[in-house]
């Protein structure tokens, strides 16, 4: 296991407290969570004793723990990252040890919101989402991959290695494009994206007039063309026992534009999502 000794975990424990994998893979059968025994995205392993939860799975990389120590750091007392205290790999699963944060999620908490506090979170959002597209790429040649160009871990992507990137060079976008066959032909910049900026990864405060306490899931973040936030977040389904077809509906047209700029449909979400559905995604 890889620790991080200057994490808040470690500054107030014994490094040993940390459960092993092995433990973690117990911990969760014992809980009789339906995805428990999953091999690629079991269900997390919450131990509030130590203010722990465990993201584990064949898909969870050492990359994905990289992805969001960097951008907690680089995003610190602007958008609430959860802070990861330890890596493991064990049998073929990667291990992520992060910070606890307590808190539903906006899409257990957004049917039975007022429309002031709809309002505020979303304006709350906007802000972090403009925090994080404003960060700037290191180095002289832009390029579109993910953090450390590195390739991208887009769920959209994942049936076609060839779509991955690294795309290196001014005309980067152009050729992500092509290569995805995409066809937008207005210049467009590339963004940080969180890249599945969606309801369920949003952790709220408990209570009236709820706050944004954590955005988390950050395995799909990486550099983008700037539409792609917004197409990708209008595109997932959510789960339709907390968002009805009329809610899903509404948050897509009228609240998520709130958050992130929406794109015109005919110059880029249409030909975005059509490539999304040729692809066979």
């Amino acid at each position: 296991m890889n620790i991080f000794g200057d994490s808040s975990f470690c500054k107030k424990r014994p490094t040993f407290d940390l459960p092993m994998p092995a433990a973690i893979r117990a911990i969760n059968i014992a809980s009789g969570h339906i995805r428990a025994t999953h091999f690629n995205r079991p269900s997390p392993v919450k131990i509030p004793s130590l203010g722990l939860i465990v993201k584990y799975g064949a898909d969870v990389t050492i990359a994905e723990a990289q992805t969001q120590m960097n951008v907690r750091k680089r995003l610190q007392g602007r958008v609430p990252v959860p802070e990861v205290f330890a890596w493991a790999e064990d049998e073929g699963q990667g291990f992520i040890y992060i910070s606890l944060v307590e808190g539903e999620t906006l899409q257990e908490r957004w049917g039975n919101m007022s429309e002031l506090e709809r309002q505020a979170i979303c304006e709350d959002l906007r802000l972090m989402a403009k925090a994080w597209r404003a960060l700037e790429q290191e180095g002289q040649r832009p390029y579109i991959g993910g953090p450390d160009k590195q390739p991208l871990n887009d769920i959209f992507l994942a049936s076609c290695p060839g779509l991955v990137g690294p795309f290196h060079g001014f005309d980067a976008v152009q050729r992500f494009q092509a290569a995805c066959g995409i066809a937008i032909s207005t210049e467009t910049a590339i963004v940080f994206t969180h890249s599945d900026l969606v309801p369920p990864n949003i952790l709220l405060s408990p209570g009236p007039n709820p706050k944004v306490e954590a955005v988390i899931d950050w395995a799909q973040a990486g550099w983008y063309p700037a539409y792609w936030e917004y197409c990708k977040a209008r595109r997932v389904r959510l789960d339709p026992e907390c968002f009805s077809d009329a809610l899903q509906e509404e948050w897509r047209d009228r609240y998520l534009p709130r958050i992130v700029d929406p794109v015109d449909d005919e110059m880029c979400y249409h030909p975005w999502l059509y490539f999304v559905l040729t692809k066979g995604i």
